[in-house]
């Protein structure tokens, strides 16, 4: 047998142990329904749970575009089909959650088995559809698994969810739970699922244009975000913000979505910057599938650094720029202007460099007062920088209006530069 064979086979085993788990098979395509990698190094543990095969299975992705099933489990759901809608139906919910708590053994009935993972039932969705109910876990058994047994819970032999507890992290690991998991390719299902990666693009153009109008249109008369503000206070802001700063620049990174037949999260690493300030952080949107259409119904947005203001930085740079120029440094002193610098007087930097260079072998004693300091921004990364400025020295002084244009990033101080400058006398 040739090598080229061998690791075909071995390529192709390895495939079927992926996507063939226990005794419940379940199709590679499947997966990529329910976790999607769009951006994002890695996603973490995600449990689908299949009510109709009455199976769990632990995926994650490793890089964009890959799903894997790690394991599957045998598991029990409720003892009525279909999903839950208020308590004491003995129905399992449909949908995403979250694994808010655990409960241990010692504090639950034998029947429970040695540990509960509480879901967060009803979650934002369901309160918007008036489900109500609570208690929903993930549980052991003290007796065989037979299927739909439980009152609404997911049930599993105790010696199976102590495995399955190794893949778990406490508020860290999203719970997907489907009627049924296999879909036909040209279902409506399916081609719902594609619907969430061309939202989500339009959003984030629509928002950075300023179209709040357009932007607007997916969310929806339900969206309450995690400070409680509503959908109309929400898009006030929005149209307030447009006003009140010249630009924006909103990216995101990072990307991945969990969805459901009837609920998606989209998960991603955001970047903002306005002329004010910069910021990134986690933010999630959740979405519920409605009128034939995906609509944000809540967001959620924590940061991962301090906001950064972009004034004190600027005046850090100033501050900086004005020690060089006091001390006669003159390579300190270039290191602020950018290599594309170009004033009325001075077509490039090395013209610049040349003329400073000769001044500072000259002056003695330099120093330098900076007072009424105006900071605006007209442009993306770019910032008018204006003051009064009092210049003495040992053989010379003036007093005058400069205005330095920069260009940067707050996140990076290191790359504000100076890229033109002007000064007019004041008398």
């Amino acid at each position: 047998m040739s090598i080229i064979i061998k690791i075909f086979k071995a390529k192709t085993l390895s495939l079927l142990m992926i996507c063939l788990l226990g005794t419940t098979s379940l199709h590679c395509g499947d997966l990529n329904l329910y976790l999607r990698n769009l951006s994002a190094d890695s996603v973490s543990n995600v449990l689908l749970i299949d009510k109709s095969k009455q199976s769990l299975f632990v995926v994650r992705s490793n890089l964009p575009g890959n799903v894997q099933a790690l394991d599957s489990f045998r598991i029990s759901t409720g003892k009525v089909d279909g999903n839950k809608e208020v308590e004491g139906d003995h129905k399992t919910p449909e949908g995403i959650y979250d694994i808010i708590a655990t409960i241990s053994g010692n504090q639950l009935p034998a029947k429970y088995g040695p540990l509960a993972f509480v879901l967060n039932y009803p979650n934002h969705i369901d309160r918007i559809y008036g489900r109500n109910g609570s208690n929903i876990w993930i549980h052991g058994r003290d007796e065989e698994i037979v299927d739909r047994q439980t009152e609404g819970c997911v049930s599993l032999e105790n010696g199976k969810l102590l495995l399955l507890s190794d893949f778990i992290q406490l508020n860290k690991t999203p719970v997907i739970i489907i009627d049924r998991l296999d879909h036909s390719g040209g279902s409506p299902e399916v081609l719902r699922f594609t619907f969430t990666d061309s939202l989500f693009n339009n959003w984030l153009n629509y928002w950075n244009t300023g179209d709040i109008e357009s932007y607007a249109k997916y969310y929806s008369p339900y969206f309450k975000s995690q400070s409680q503000t509503d959908r109309t206070q929400h898009l006030t802001t929005k149209k307030q913000l447009e006003q009140i700063y010249n630009w924006k620049k909103v990216s995101a990174d990072q990307v991945w979505l969990l969805q459901s037949d009837h609920e998606a999260r989209i998960n991603f690493q955001q970047e903002y910057l306005c002329p004010k300030f910069y910021s990134r952080g986690y933010k999630q949107l959740v979405l519920m599938w409605s009128d034939s259409c995906w609509q944000i119904v809540d967001e959620n947005f924590s940061a991962l650094i301090p906001r950064i203001y972009t004034e004190p930085v600027l005046r850090s740079f100033l501050k900086s720029w004005e020690t060089a120029w006091e001390a006669a440094d003159s390579l300190q002193y270039i290191s602020h202007y950018d290599s594309s610098f170009a004033s009325s007087q001075y077509s490039s930097l090395n013209d610049w460099y040349s003329y400073k260079r000769a001044l500072f072998s000259r002056a003695h004693h330099i120093n330098i007062s900076i007072s009424d300091i105006r900071i605006t921004s007209p442009t993306e990364y770019q910032w008018i920088v204006s003051f009064q400025q009092d210049y003495t020295s040992d053989n010379y002084r003036d007093r005058g209006r400069k205005t330095l244009y920069i260009t940067g990033h707050p996140k990076d101080p290191g790359t504000f530069k100076i890229i033109n400058e002007t000064w007019k006398e004041i008398k």
